[in-house]
């Protein structure tokens, strides 16, 4: 399996200018990540196959497969054939609930909710945020404008998603990368709840659309404001209200919508 979330190649480029030219080309790297706690497959992800351990955290706490990283007592990363199998180690309570769960599922790459098979167990899961910290706009937009540089895997390739930490400056202190939006925030949220960082001295930003998995992950790990720089769905302006989280959209240079609990914001 590839060790690198991107790789080297060739392409053939045509422009009506000039015709057909070969190029040197960056490719995003998609694997498949089979997730396995205590022997029982649960799901089978399409990661970028790099930070795993922060994915595998992330991942367990935002699908309430733990309830923090303390609960996750090891991993084993093992190549196989077609993809990689996460071998994950949990307190025998947390994996006699999963039987009740739906196993092997796929999770495309855009997929945020894994393993539900039901309305009320896929949309009754809000999480209500204690996060009070409150930023001040010119602290958003300084976030805002150093996101794209911070993305340094996407850099030439352009199909990476990014989720980013800003602290409480505006500086940009952990960002990871992925070709799913949902691997990238839950990749996030490993390193911020299974380090130093802390939930409540910053705040989050994501370089897509923030629809009602991103939201839902964000509010489980506490997060008090998520910043978008696409748009968000009624469904995660409505959780957002409902869990207490500030959302913000179309976060560019210069502007920024609040759709969710202004009150974060200091004007």
């Amino acid at each position: 399996m590839p060790a690198s979330a991107i790789s080297e190649g060739q392409a053939i480029r045509w422009i009506s200018e000039g015709g057909l030219f070969s190029e040197s080309i960056r490719v995003a790297e998609e694997v498949p990540l089979a997730l396995i706690y205590n022997g029982e497959p649960f799901s089978v992800m399409m990661v970028s196959p790099v930070d795993l351990e922060n994915f595998v955290i992330g991942f367990s706490i935002t699908e309430k497969i733990v309830d923090n990283a303390r609960q996750i007592s090891g991993f084993e990363f093992v190549d196989e054939k077609f993809g990689i199998s996460a071998y994950v180690s949990i307190d025998k309570r947390y994996s006699d609930a999963l039987t009740a769960r739906k196993k092997n599922l796929v999770g495309r790459t855009g997929c945020g909710i894994c393993g539900k098979e039901t309305l009320e167990e896929t949309l009754g899961r809000s999480f209500k945020v204690t996060n009070a910290k409150k930023f001040k706009n010119s602290v958003i937009q300084r976030a805002i404008k150093s996101l794209s540089a911070a993305q340094t895997l996407n850099s030439g390739v352009g199909t990476l998603h990014g989720a980013a930490w800003a602290d409480a400056a505006g500086n940009i202190v952990e960002i990871r990368e992925d070709v799913g939006r949902h691997n990238a925030l839950d990749k996030l949220i490993g390193v911020l709840l299974s380090t130093n960082l802390s939930s409540r001295d910053g705040f989050a930003l994501i370089t897509s659309r923030a629809s009602y998995e991103m939201v839902s992950k964000a509010s489980a790990a506490n997060i008090g404001m998520l910043v978008a720089v696409s748009g968000p769905t009624s469904l995660a302006i409505n959780t957002a209200k409902e869990s207490g989280m500030t959302l913000l959209g179309f976060a560019r240079d210069g502007r920024q919508t609040i759709y969710a609990n202004k009150q974060r914001i200091i004007i």
